[in-house]
Parts: C-alpha cells; structure tokens; sequence
C-alpha cells in the first residue's frame, strides 16, 4: 500500500505542475499574440530615421548617444531589429517573452536542482512562466513596457539580460569541472561585457543592477568560504565593476543636458533615498490595491508549488537558516524595488513613469512567489512533524496538488479577459495605423513632401502625431518628408 501511495504522489504533483504550466502558456502566448499588432509610435520614428540618417548602427549609436539619449545600448538593439524589415516591430514581443522565458527557466534551474526539486527543469520552466505572466499581467504600463518598441528596448529587455547573467554566474559558481585559466578569463570578460551592455539600456535597471550586485557580493562573503567564495565573488565584482563603468558612461553623456536641466541644483543623497524609500512603500501599497486578486493568486501559487516540489521525506533544513530566507526575501524585495525608484527621484525629483517600473513589478512578483515557496516549505515541514505518517502526507500532496491545478485556472480566467478587452483596440489601431502608413508611402512615391493626415488616438500614451507634436519632426524623417502632421 505505501509502494502504491508512493507511485501516485510521484505522477500526482508532475501532472498538475504541467497542466499549470500549460495555462501559464497559453497566457503568455496571448499576451505574444496581442503584440502582433505594435505598430511604430513616438520614438520609434526617431530611432528608426537616426539609423536612416547614419551609415551604421554604431554611427547611429553614437550620434543617439551624442544628441538624444544616454542610454548607449538601446539602439543597438532598435538597429538590430531594423535589419529585418518595418514588420520585425510586431514580432518583438513575442521574442522577448520568448527569450525572458527561455533565460529565466535557465537560471532557475541550477537553483531547482540544488533544491531538489521534484522534476528540476519542469519545475524551473513553470516558476519562469508564473514570474513573466503575473509580471506582464500587473505592469503599470503594459503597452509601453511591452508592445511599444522604445519602450520594450529600455524596460523590458534588461529582464532578459539579468536572467540570462544571473543563469550564467550561477551556473559557473556550481560548476563542477574547473576552467582552464582561458577559459575563466573568457567567462569573466564575457560576464563584464554583457553587464555593461545590460546597464546601457536604462538607468533605472541599473540602479537595480548595482544594487543587487553590492547585495550579493555582501551575502556571499558573509555566506560563503575557501573557493567557492573566491569563483563567486570574481565574477560579482567584475559584474559590479561593469555596472560602475556604464554608470560612468550614462552619468556624462552630452545628451544628458535635454533631460536634465544643468543648472537645476541636485538634491541631497539623503532626500533621494528618503523620497525614493517612500515611493518603494507607496508603489507596493498601489499594486496590491489595486490588483489584490493577482496578487494573490501570485502567492497562492508559491504556496501550493513550494509545498508539493519535494516528495517523499521531508527536505532537510537548516532552521536558522530556513528562518534567515523567509525574513530577509521581503526585506530584499523592497531593497530592490527602492533601488529602482533612485534615477527618477535623483533626476526629475519624482515618481517613475509607469512604464519604467516593469522591473519593479517583477521584483514584486517574485518576491511575493519566493515568500510562497517558502511559507510552503515551512508549511510542509510542520504539517510532517505533526502528522508523521505516509497517510497524512499523501493526503496533504493531493491538497497540494488540488490547489496547483486551481491556481492554473487564474491565467486562462484573465487572459480571456484582457483579450475581450484590448483585442478588438489593438486590431482597430493596426488597421487604421496601416491605412495611414499607405496613404503616406503612396504620396511619397508620387512627390509629396509635405503630408497632413488623419489623427490617431494614443495607445496608452504613447504618442502620434498631431497638429502640433515633437513626434511629427521624426515622423516626418522617416517617411522621407519636409513635414508630416495631423489635424
């Protein structure tokens, strides 16, 4: 009887974990899906006409650089989207779920497996997609963070760099086998490059990215000894001293004097950090507000998947410090998110853009899914101690796994109410942004150089051009025009 509970509770947690992993995907799929309709919008025409204007993506870099923005990385990004023609802007999103999904099921992983958790990929696989689909869901911003490409390049892609890197140095400090002393050479330059490369995209995750870098390499001489240590803290100060080079860089771009007046006085560090604590309160106390059932359902989630990814005994565990992680991941999420609030506090003395806080909900998310995980644990490790019999627990991985199967109802239940909401705009937005975008290419071809043409609505504050708009100037560069505007 206890040979057969046993077989049941190893394919009972499997299967639901899988089916919650489908929903998880059929959500992601149809927040993929809805970015086949981005279409250019604000800055898109400024990017795409400056890499019409250069010879190559690192001229128009380095004019952008110059002349527009400190960001130095975004448009190498943009001009690599470019190569594959005006449509690649409607298959970016659905890339860069892809790619965020693929990077951050990596990274989990090599912690699956130290854990031991039950089926390690799969269930690294399902925690990525729980991160991205409630992070996505609970964006301030949606449309900016996402479907719109400037915004996408400058918010969402540092997601997948950090998920990526932080897969890499993970998996370089449990590496079994030693490097050969190229070889380690190589894997701290390549950890250097993508770090700056990382930072160059927006100051705001670069606050994040240093921040969590001094957190690491703080823990990690705190928690760590001998090699391990030593491998650990190679590649985080490489890392750190990355991110202080690209601050650098972004700090004394010449562009830096149209965002920033020069002879506004600064504030205090200690009034940044005061206001930029404040916000990370206020921002947090907002999302809960207003997406209380996400929000949840986020926490559920962690809840039931923490208590149902070991199976058989119950996991050993240091009480102390089992104790240490569940106290110290609020107090990391809020750290975290704190950091992200600095740039716009330092630089316009005030709250983010909605658009810039993607990553701030991501930390939110996980954050509130790694607290689930580990209330879950403890929750587990209790009930054991309690009910110390092969009846109790197989009883409680069904309870488990009842509520891993309810939890995977929450995505089918909200995608299909965002689709029934936004679908019908996004398709209206395309088709009439397309009949304009002919119109105007048609009077191009027959030598027109100057264009007045209906007016589009916003999508969620991204701007069109209008009668009078700075979008027109760059709109009108990119369609090859002396001047494009709308009544």
């Amino acid at each position: 009887m206890k040979l057969k509970n046993n077989l049941k509770l190893h394919n009972l947690i499997p299967v639901t974990l899988v089916i919650f992993s489908l929903a998880l995907v059929v959500g992601l799929f149809a927040f993929a899906y809805l970015g086949i309709f981005s279409r250019y919008g604000a800055d898109d025409y400024c990017f795409t006409s400056t890499i019409y204007q250069s010879d190559n993506i690192i001229q128009a870099s380095i004019i952008w650089y110059l002349e527009t923005s400190n960001r130095y990385t975004t448009m190498l990004l943009i001009g690599a989207s470019e190569w594959f023609g005006r449509s690649a802007i409607s298959f970016l999103p659905m890339l860069a779920i892809l790619l965020w999904l693929a990077s951050l099921s990596w990274a989990l992983a090599q912690v699956s497996r130290k854990l031991k958790f039950l089926h390690p990929l799969l269930s690294s696989f399902m925690l990525a997609a729980v991160i991205i689909f409630f992070s996505i869901l609970e964006a301030p911003n949606r449309y900016q963070s996402l479907y719109w490409r400037s915004g996408m390049v400058t918010y969402f892609f540092p997601l997948i760099a950090f998920s990526y890197l932080t897969g890499l140095i993970l998996t370089e400090a449990w590496r079994n086998k030693p490097r050969t002393s190229a070889g380690w050479i190589a894997i701290l330059v390549w950890i250097w490059l993508g770090f700056f490369f990382a930072g160059g995209l927006s100051e705001t995750t670069l606050a994040i990215q240093g921040g969590s870098l001094g957190l690491a390499i703080i823990a990690v001489w705190f928690l760590t000894s001998g090699d391990l240590r030593k491998k650990i803290l190679s590649m985080l100060i490489i890392a750190l001293v990355a991110s202080i080079i690209a601050l650098v860089v972004i700090f004394v771009a010449p562009a830096n004097s149209l965002r920033i007046n020069p002879t506004e006085v600064r504030p205090p560090l200690i009034d940044v950090f005061r206001h930029s604590f404040i916000f990370a309160v206020n921002f947090i106390q907002k999302t809960i507000n207003s997406m209380p059932t996400p929000t949840l359902a986020t926490l559920i989630s962690g809840l039931a998947i923490g208590f149902g990814l070991w199976t058989g005994d119950t996991p050993s565990i240091n009480k102390k410090s089992f104790v240490v992680s569940i106290v110290s991941t609020p107090l990391l999420t809020y750290l975290l998110i704190f950091f992200s609030m600095i740039p716009a506090m330092y630089g316009q003395q005030s709250f983010p853009a909605a658009r810039s806080l993607m990553a701030a909900c991501t930390i939110l998310v996980t954050g509130l899914l790694g607290f689930g995980l580990l209330a879950g644990l403890g929750l587990r490790i209790f009930i054991n101690s309690l009910f110390a019999n092969q009846k109790s627990t197989f009883s409680l991985m069904i309870l488990s796994a009842l509520l891993i199967f309810l939890c995977s109802i929450y995505p089918l239940y909200s995608v299909r109410k965002i689709l029934t909401q936004l679908l019908p705009r996004y398709i209206s937005h395309a088709a009439v942004w397309d009949a304009r975008d002919a119109q105007i290419r048609q009077s191009v071809a027959q030598g027109a150089t100057d264009l007045v043409v209906i007016q589009i609505d916003d999508m969620d504050g991204v701007l069109e051009y209008k009668a009078h708009n700075w979008v027109n100037r760059c709109a009108a560069d990119y369609y090859g025009l002396n001047t494009l505007s709308a009544p």
